[in-house]
């Protein structure tokens, strides 16, 4: 196994725009490195989560919105072949290779150095948290449906239903809790967009306020401890209508530990206006995205777990429209990787993304990941 993870060098260049980030950088140290000149990368929700990764799958973050994904911030990328070739890929060099590494993944070959194109970010963002009890979800999904219709790209929100670990302090019950992240510098127009949400569905708890990019960025860092075991699946739909949204209030009731998580991410917005054939990611139309997650820590756990997670995806999948987000994917033992990849990104870039393959890793060098298989074998 390769270990990219002492490669943590990041280069700003403030004038253009520009940061070159190495392959073993985490969203924190970006941050880290942007935010003094006032920008910032769109990049995750979790301060640890490795930029490679994140980026060649898609990455989706609290800018997503109004930047679109990690990706389409991408402007180049370095990359070393399974022959050793160095190879660079952008609009003007390598566009194919450019087109499937953005939502490919890492199949064909090790990418060494990423350059994106930064936003300018105000000193102290908006962000905050409503909190809901298990009484309030039906009500309270239907009106941030509502409220979300025609939402300021400038709005990120993503609705999270959870047992919080204990040092949040939230107790052991589950909770629906809307985050949101406004990225504009004027707050006024998000705080009246904040207070809508509130009038429509007042939360049982509520956090909001101006706070630091770099605070925003790790507020969820304890949700995941280091080491965690965890099995994802995740699909795309468009409605939340009355009947979605029993489908989903069934079976998150009876999450009642600390382990399993579920987000529904708002897209629209610039994610939506990069055109489908732009990028590898599989759905630029839907509404929403569900991703539901496992983060235990004791295998005797794993059968359990997983199963719960298989069956809420199936109970979602009447709703689910098409493409699947490889980075919220979690592994499958005995399912074929060709079938799954064809699944994952539709008939016209499965065959594109092959015919890469073919061309960088004809021999399958790099497999230890959701694969595309060279037409080979």
């Amino acid at each position: 196994m390769l270990d990219l993870g002492g490669l943590r060098g990041i280069t700003v260049d403030a004038r253009r725009l520009l940061v070159t980030v190495e392959p073993g950088a985490t969203l924190a140290d970006v941050d880290r490195a942007t935010v003094g000149h006032g920008l910032a990368v769109p990049l995750g929700v979790i301060s640890g989560t490795g930029v490679a990764g994140l980026t060649l799958g898609g990455g989706m973050g609290w800018l997503t919105r109004s930047c679109g994904l990690s990706l389409d911030a991408l402007v180049s990328a370095e990359i070393v072949t399974a022959e050793g070739e160095h190879v660079r890929a952008s609009e003007q060099e390598n566009p194919e290779l450019f087109w499937g590494l953005r939502g490919g993944g890492g199949k064909f070959g090790v990418v060494s150095a990423f350059t994106f194109r930064a936003r300018r970010l105000p000193p102290a963002i908006l962000g905050g948290n409503f909190f809901y009890r298990h009484p309030r979800w039906k009500e309270a999904l239907g009106a941030f449906d509502r409220w979300a219709t025609g939402l300021p790209e400038e709005m990120t929100p993503i609705i999270s239903f959870l047992v919080f670990p204990p040092e949040f302090g939230l107790g052991d019950e589950a909770w629906m809790v809307v985050g949101f992240a406004w990225a504009g510098e004027d707050h006024r127009p998000g705080l009246d967009l904040v207070e809508q949400l509130r009038g429509a569905a007042p939360p049982d708890e509520e956090e909001v306020g101006a706070t630091t990019w770099l605070e925003w960025q790790a507020a969820m860092d304890g949700v995941f401890p280091r080491g965690s075991r965890g099995y994802f699946k995740n699909l795309s739909f468009s409605r939340l209508d009355d009947d979605v949204i029993d489908v989903l209030v069934g079976f998150l009731s009876e999450i009642a530990w600390t382990g399993t998580g579920i987000d529904l991410h708002l897209m629209e917005g610039a994610f939506g206006r990069v055109p489908e054939d732009a990028t590898a990611f599989p759905n630029r139309s839907a509404r929403y995205w569900f991703n539901i997650y496992g983060f235990w820590q004791n295998p005797g756990e794993d059968a359990r777990l997983t199963a719960f997670t298989r069956r809420a995806y199936s109970l979602m999948q009447p709703s689910d429209e098409h493409g699947q987000y490889v980075n919220f994917m979690g592994a499958e033992a005995g399912i074929d990787a060709r079938e799954a990849a064809l699944q994952t990104y539709g008939p016209g870039a499965f065959d594109r993304l092959v015919e890469l393959k073919d061309r960088y890793d004809p021999l399958n060098l790099f497999r230890r990941n959701h694969n595309i298989p060279p037409s080979r074998g």
